[in-house]
């Protein structure tokens, strides 16, 4: 599926951002300028890097600026081997991006831009290696919302002693606002991080307003500075359970739904150091595949726009059937057939208001299993589906160790967790009475859930048959793939199971840069070890700890950092490892053992 007419129009400033490369012809006006939003670099080929900074013309209505750009060996850019001129303007919000080629299999760069008498900030970039590699070293990020904290954990991934890639996998911004009732605002007042605009991110201005205030951030800018980003989207870079159709966080009012995508895909292509897609694809085809010599295939998958059925939802009646029920004996609820009580418990619950005794509401629980299961419910989309195949094929025939897949939700088969018998009846009877009347309802019916429904509806634990398909493709392709997946807000270390339990894959879910978790949510419960007891999949899980995670690959090895900070609270923090794992490839595909060092 790709955007349609009136999409791709919105995108057609984007589709001009290649032509900027190389020496511009003709003199632009000039400005007075600065380089606020720092530097980046991404995309990395063996030959190839994207480079990446904005600038901020003194005057409101600039036009068009040349922005000379340089890369060399050297950090005192002796002898250096490239330079030239790009031409930016306020149809692009005045971000330059850069594909230079002609340089060297992994080689470390160093690179600037200069304009109107100002020089940017000096930032590092490294290509891929071509052939023999020893190993690589990959940092791993996901979900940094403002509000919610300081980016600690960006400004420890630029301290990193060695660190090749930055693998960013998704809720690079979030689309809420600064208003006092939007989302993580509550921390936000109290520690001053306050996005612009105050306004949800729903127009073009807004979403390149919102990447704008991240990037003034200096620990982000460090961490782009730091080494070449490869990133991937996720929902929230345009709207909160986004699929092909539509997304949660998209109301009517708020206007025409590919309109918003296409300005969020916009803004996303100007301010992140990603190449354009190749001649015949769509811009919400952002996957992608990167080879990191004889080591590894890196394949970026695209979950929410390409191929995604709508995410179940128990307030939408066309997934879950509400029972009414009489409740006066609470040991034996009876079913309410009257209409007009069904109708007023029914109108209570969905606005939020008390329910009347003695009535309570129940889930139909195998009317939701069936909606589940439906085969045809999909996370990738049939052509994604193909292509991931052919991807991972072509590795494996190569002779790659190392098959890895950049995901954006957890992948393994998380059911079965009980909240009130993890929290105790009293913590869960205090963490419901701290919700909005609106909620509180609503999550009163996980405690009531069936242990083997879903626990996320988002995941791909919702969308069985999609996850089944996806096990076909990784066993009958021979890989043995290496899962990084963002999202959850919590870190994993998961082992994926395909027929007669064999590991057929590892699974690292990083958790958030600042972003809360269900454990935060509900009291800073730390609700990993039920996961990791409910769920087969599951070898650990931890919920309240915020950072990164850093995975150094050799073709012997996978070996997995958990890295913390202990708060994000305040700028005042330690660094600290979490969990260290040891993965092993195994032999003809899948893996061998997963062991905790």
């Amino acid at each position: 599926m790709k955007i349609n007419r009136r999409g791709a129009l919105g995108l057609a400033g984007a589709a001009t951002l290649s032509a900027t490369i190389g020496t511009a012809a003709g003199a632009a006006e000039s400005s007075a300028v600065s380089f606020r939003h720092g530097v980046a670099s991404g995309d990395p080929r063996q030959d190839r890097v994207i480079l990446w900074t904005r600038v901020t013309p003194d005057q409101a209505d600039a036009g068009a600026v040349d922005v000379d750009w340089e890369i060399a060996e050297e950090p005192d850019f002796k002898g250096s081997v490239r330079r030239g001129t790009a031409r930016t303007s306020a149809a692009r919000d005045f971000t330059v991006k850069v594909d230079v080629t002609g340089l060297r299999p992994l080689t470390r760069y160093h690179y600037r831009f200069r304009c109107g008498g100002q020089t940017s900030p000096v930032g590092q970039t490294q290509t891929l290696p071509e052939g023999k590699v020893k190993d690589m070293v990959i940092a791993v990020a996901s979900c940094a919302l403002y509000s919610t904290g300081f980016f600690n954990a960006y400004k420890e991934m630029a301290k990193l002693e060695r660190v090749d890639l930055m693998l960013h996998l998704g809720d690079y911004i979030y689309e809420y606002g600064g208003a006092p009732d939007q989302l993580g605002m509550s921390i936000g007042q109290k520690i001053g991080r306050v996005p612009t605009p105050l306004n949800e991110a729903v127009t073009l201005a807004d979403y390149r307003e919102r990447h704008s205030c991240y990037r003034l951030d200096p620990d982000l800018q460090a961490a782009h500075a730091r080494a070449p980003w490869i990133c991937i989207w996720d929902d929230h870079e345009t709207a909160n359970d986004c699929w092909t159709g539509g997304a949660q966080n998209h109301q009517p009012e708020e206007g025409d739904w590919i309109e918003r995508r296409a300005a969020s895909i916009r803004a996303y292509y100007e301010w992140i150091p990603i190449r354009e897609p190749e001649q015949g694809r769509g811009f919400e085809e952002i996957n992608r595949t990167f080879e990191l010599g004889d080591l590894a295939t890196l394949v970026m998958l695209e979950n929410r726009h390409i191929g995604r059925s709508r995410q179940i939802s128990l307030r939408d009646p066309q997934d879950a059937h509400w029972l009414v029920v009489d409740k006066t004996d609470p040991a034996r609820p009876v079913p309410v057939t009257d209409a007009a009580i069904v109708k007023d418990v029914l109108t209570a619950a969905r606005t939020g208001k008390p329910i009347p005794a003695p009535y309570g509401i129940k889930l139909d629980t195998e009317a939701l299993k069936k909606r589940i299961e439906d085969p045809s419910r999909s996370v990738l989309g049939d052509a994604q589906e193909k292509w991931l195949r052919a991807q991972l094929e072509t590795s494996v025939r190569a002779g790659k160790p190392w098959q890895i897949l950049g995901n954006q939700v957890v992948m393994a088969r998380t059911t079965g967790v009980d909240v009130v018998a993890a929290m105790g009846k009293d913590g869960w009877e205090k963490a419901l009475a701290q919700m909005t009347p609106y909620l509180r309802p609503w999550v009163r019916q996980l405690a009531d859930l069936p242990r083997d429904i879903p626990f996320e509806f988002d995941g791909w634990d919702a969308y069985p048959a999609a996850r089944a398909r996806m096990d076909a493709i990784l066993v009958e392709s021979g890989a043995r793939p290496l899962i990084l997946s963002g999202d959850s807000h919590a870190f994993w270390m998961n082992a994926l199971n395909g027929a007669g339990r064999r590991r057929i894959a590892a699974e690292i879910g990083t958790t958030a840069i600042t972003s809360s978790s269900l454990g935060n949510m509900l009291g800073n419960v730390e609700l990993g070890p039920a996961f990791a007891d409910a769920c087969e999949e599951v070898l650990f899980n931890q919920h309240l700890t915020k950072g990164f995670a850093l995975v150094t690959l050799s073709a012997e090895e996978a070996k997995v950092d958990l890295i913390g900070v202990t708060t994000v609270l305040s700028r005042d923090y330690k660094r600290f490892t979490l969990k260290s794992y040891r993965i092993l490839p195994g032999e003809g595909g899948g893996i061998k053992s997963i062991d905790e060092v």
